[in-house]
């Protein structure tokens, strides 16, 4: 099959893009197979890898992870790198040429099985293929779904825990942890504890050395840090932000949030924006669970707040399961005209939801108790609702041990 040199050429610039411009890695939809020249398909791979742990790529760092290639062609390729501009363009270019390929090797098997009496069936998986090609779809077996299983019950007794710990036994116990692929949403009224019950997860996540991105699309990033602080001291927000806390406890803190794998974004409303950074986070190896707060302020078409809420469910679920991450998202909740109270946008977030839970507490403010209830349990079954009250200071939260949980 003849190679159009214009490919080779897209090869190229795309590998002296993402060596001027790392991050570039998690904008554009290729992988090592869309490239034809082995030794631009090497290079990749080893770019791919030192972009995950943080290391510059040059032809020392390079030729670590792959060392029969060339020194020259990797000195030339990116000495010769000027700009980052058209990366879009070029990846494009590998992707239809990929395509491409594809469509000739299925056409060229499909032509061997003219005037087969199954013809027409086997034309009909060729282009089924070709769908799964182009949209980067994958069918996975049983069998790999089974050793898939396997290995994360390996895991799991290795650990004692199949999904991560929350810092809460009897809500791990009932949801099984906080497990990749799943979405959760946690919903409750207005300064009902849902900020402080996700500030506490986070530190009790990131303690024990797992990665968290938080998009607060309510709270400023400085707001989000600060909550944690005072999860962290059992100070309240009020006297850390006046300088009326002790001090040594405040940096002990803070220096141990400096060293969290926590990130945490302000300024992100939209899906596909989130999206994007979630990937990046993930090719690093950084981040295990992702939160919002709160899910009706993300951003995306719709006439209704049904509407959006249906394309944010869906999209975030899809997420979870694409990324292997766990999503919790906090939401807003309202009340229908019978008075029931439920989540904004309730029937499309919980259709979409593997675990819905609910914070409920009593109108009295001073009322330091709350309710966790476990109304959704697709993955494991057990509902019911969790007792927990706050500390004295209202900066944590802790179950009481008189649940009924069915």
């Amino acid at each position: 099959m003849q190679i159009n040199t214009q490919t080779f050429d897209s090869e190229e610039q795309v590998i002296q893009a993402l060596y001027l411009q790392p991050e570039l890695f998690y904008q554009v939809d290729i992988n090592a197979n869309d490239f034809i020249n082995p030794i631009y398909k090497d290079m990749y791979e080893a770019m791919l890898v030192l972009y995950a742990d943080g290391i510059m790529a040059d032809i020392i760092t390079i030729r670590d992870i792959k060392p029969n290639l060339p020194v020259l062609k990797i000195s030339q390729t990116l000495s010769n790198a000027i700009t980052s501009a058209n990366i879009k363009y070029h990846s494009q270019k590998l992707k239809e040429a990929t395509f491409n390929r594809n469509c000739i090797s299925l056409i060229t098997k499909l032509e061997t099985r003219i005037g087969d009496d199954d013809f027409l069936k086997e034309a009909e998986t060729f282009i089924s293929e070709l769908h799964d090609i182009k949209y980067r779809q994958q069918y996975t077996s049983n069998a790999e779904l089974i050793g898939k299983i396997k290995a994360d019950i390996r895991e799991a007794k290795k650990s004692l825990n199949y999904g991560i710990p929350t810092g809460f036994p009897k809500l791990n116990n009932a949801i099984v942890g906080l497990c990749k692929r799943h979405f959760i949403v946690l919903g409750g009224y207005t300064s009902y504890g849902k900020s402080t019950l996700l500030s506490q997860i986070t530190k009790d996540i990131c303690k024990g050395g797992y990665g968290v991105l938080i998009f607060s699309v309510e709270d400023s990033k400085q707001d989000k840090i600060t909550r944690l602080i005072a999860t962290s001291t059992g100070i309240p927000i009020r006297d850390i932000v006046r300088g009326f806390a002790d001090e040594e406890v405040i940096n002990h803190a803070m220096q141990d949030i400096e060293k969290y794998k926590l990130f945490v974004y302000d300024d992100v409303y939209t899906l596909e924006e989130m999206e994007m950074k979630i990937k990046k986070h993930k090719m690093k190896r950084q981040i295990d669970i992702v939160a919002i707060d709160f899910i009706q302020n993300i951003l995306v078409k719709g006439d209704s707040i049904f509407d959006r809420m249906s394309r944010v469910a869906i999209g975030l679920q899809r997420m979870a399961k694409k990324h292997d991450v766990c999503i919790l998202a906090l939401s807003q909740v309202s009340a229908d005209e019978k008075g029931m109270i439920k989540l904004r946008g309730a029937q499309e977030l919980a259709s979409s939801a593997d675990i819905v839970l609910w914070m409920d507490r009593d109108a009295n403010p001073k009322v330091k108790d709350v309710n966790l209830i476990i109304r959704k349990n697709r993955p494991f079954g057990v509902t019911g609702t969790i007792n927990m009250t706050f500390n004295d200071t209202w900066t944590n939260i802790k179950e009481v041990y008189d649940e009924r949980t069915e």
